[in-house]
């Protein structure tokens, strides 16, 4: 059989109305989903090799997705695709030929150089208003393939801060894209030339800051950084624009996120290794990142049968699932901040045990006892037990009254006092007969104990004959001398 690439089938698709929009590496994700759903049983029966010269591996395998791209991303979750740099023509003059590329033909002859390993630009800005903070990045090959980050701060932060946090976020963005040669373009003279060494650090917190920059810098194999006037960096002002004006949801980037607390704060493990405890994550992460075991072979095991679906990415523990996108595994020092926020936050609104869990699991979180651990905060909120739709229950439980037979079991009460009546009568008592449900009621103008044992003798004896039981409510008619001995007389 002669060996060598042959096209099978092929496809083609116009980009209409919004997809037009749509910026490269989307489009890119777009074709990949459009030729998944055309070819699906080849999709399901073979291991796919993509061979793009676009980044899109790293797009689609990052945790903090948003929109289409997400969904896009847990779509092709199901099949078996790995991606490689392009490094021939073969049957990819055939994809361009489809797809109209006149403007930008392939070349004549392709280097050893691939894409990814030439030289990558970053354009980074911060921006602070009254509504708060926010910060743009953009990562841009020679190709003119751009992913764009918008960040957005749940923090209060200066101005040197916010764009020293857009510098962060835009190495570790470029370093998670597997570049290894990066020029970083800034407006901000300050922070440029404190990287740079011309200017003078200080302060502690920008010291930390700078350390952090030349930490991240050294796992690049070359970094420039270079200012640049304001109106050469107008589109990464207007994604830190972005984040620091709109509503949250409403930014439509590649990429958005929102950041809690600055990159430079520290957890307590990490200042203090000494207070650092052992959790459920300590033995996985010990597993996977150096193949040790615990010495209890039960516990062995179980760790080993948990892999099955954990996995490390950049140093953290992610569980990945079927339909779901990669869930941050947490500690349990993390469990109750992440529980107060989505119960009684900004958008809670107190949910019950189990919604909080599931709540908590779409939000991109995971701990083994979720269930447990959202039930009994919801336990312990005091407005859930104040104001919650409680069922009012007895204290005890009640136990049905029976008779044997008719006329066996009577009770009596007194109702009143009603509107005067003719001959002054304004009380009801009544007789009842457990069995039957046989009423006997007589209108009284005074009751007293007489009248009720007058009832009894006419109503209830003379005509059904002598009872067994009697039930009062130990009215002080009932509870009377004469009329107890009439009771013990029967």
């Amino acid at each position: 059989m002669e060996e060598g690439q042959k096209p099978v089938y092929f496809i083609s698709k116009v980009l209409q109305g919004a997809e037009l929009r749509y910026q490269q590496v989307e489009k890119v994700a777009l074709t990949l989903i459009f030729a998944a759903r055309r070819l699906r049983p080849y999709f399901q029966c073979h291991p796919i090799i993509v061979r793009t010269n676009q980044p899109i591996r790293q797009v689609l395998h990052k945790p903090d997705l948003a929109g289409r791209m997400m969904s896009w991303a847990i779509e092709l979750s199901e099949y078996q695709i790995s991606y490689e740099p392009r490094t021939a023509i073969k049957a990819q003059a055939l994809t361009d030929f489809i797809a109209e590329m006149t403007q930008n033909p392939p070349p004549s002859a392709q280097t050893a150089e691939t894409p990814m390993s030439a030289i990558w630009k970053l354009y980074v800005d911060g921006s602070s208003n009254a509504k708060g903070s926010g910060a743009g990045m953009i990562v841009e090959n020679l190709d003119g393939v751009a992913v764009e980050h918008s960040l957005s701060f749940e923090f209060n932060a200066t101005n040197n801060q916010e764009e020293y946090e857009a510098m962060i976020a835009g190495l570790i963005q470029a370093r998670e894209m597997g570049t290894r040669h990066l020029k970083v373009f800034s407006d901000s003279q300050l922070v440029t030339f404190q990287i740079l060494g011309e200017y003078q650090t200080k302060g502690p917190l920008m010291c930390r800051y700078l350390e952090k920059v030349k930490e991240l810098i050294q796992s690049f194999e070359s970094v420039e950084v270079e200012h640049i006037r304001r109106a050469e960096n107008t589109r990464a002002d207007i994604l830190a624009k972005l984040a620091s004006t709109k509503s949250p949801g409403n930014n439509r980037s590649v990429i958005q996120h929102n950041m809690p607390n600055p990159c430079i704060v520290m957890s307590i493990s990490e200042s203090n290794p000494e207070v650092a405890k052992e959790t459920w994550i300590t033995p996985i992460v010990n597993y996977l990142a150096e193949r040790v075991l615990p010495l209890d072979q039960k516990e062995a095991i179980k760790i080993v049968r948990r892999n099955a679906h954990l996995c490390m990415v950049h140093g953290r523990l992610y569980k990945r699932g079927l339909s779901t996108p990669f869930l941050k595994c947490l500690n349990p020092g993390d469990v109750q901040y992440v529980l107060e926020e989505i119960h009684e936050g900004i958008n809670g609104h107190h949910m019950g045990g189990h919604s909080l869990a599931k709540k908590a699991l779409r939000a991109g979180f995971y701990w083994p006892t979720m269930e447990r651990d959202a039930h009994e905060h919801v336990k312990k909120c005091e407005k859930c037990q104040k104001f919650a739709d409680v069922h009012k229950a007895p204290p005890e439980e009640m136990t049905s009254i029976t008779s044997p037979w008719p006329f066996y079991k009577w009770g009596i009460d007194i109702l009143g006092p009603f509107p005067m009546a003719a001959g002054r009568v304004q009380w009801l008592i009544v007789v009842i007969n457990y069995f039957t449900k046989w009423v006997e009621a007589e209108p009284l103008a005074t009751i007293t104990s007489q009248r009720a044992r007058k009832l009894f003798w006419r109503s209830i004896v003379y005509r059904f004959g002598i009872l067994a039981e009697v039930i009062t409510d130990n009215g002080t008619q009932f509870t009377d001398t004469k009329f107890q001995e009439l009771m013990s007389s029967l």
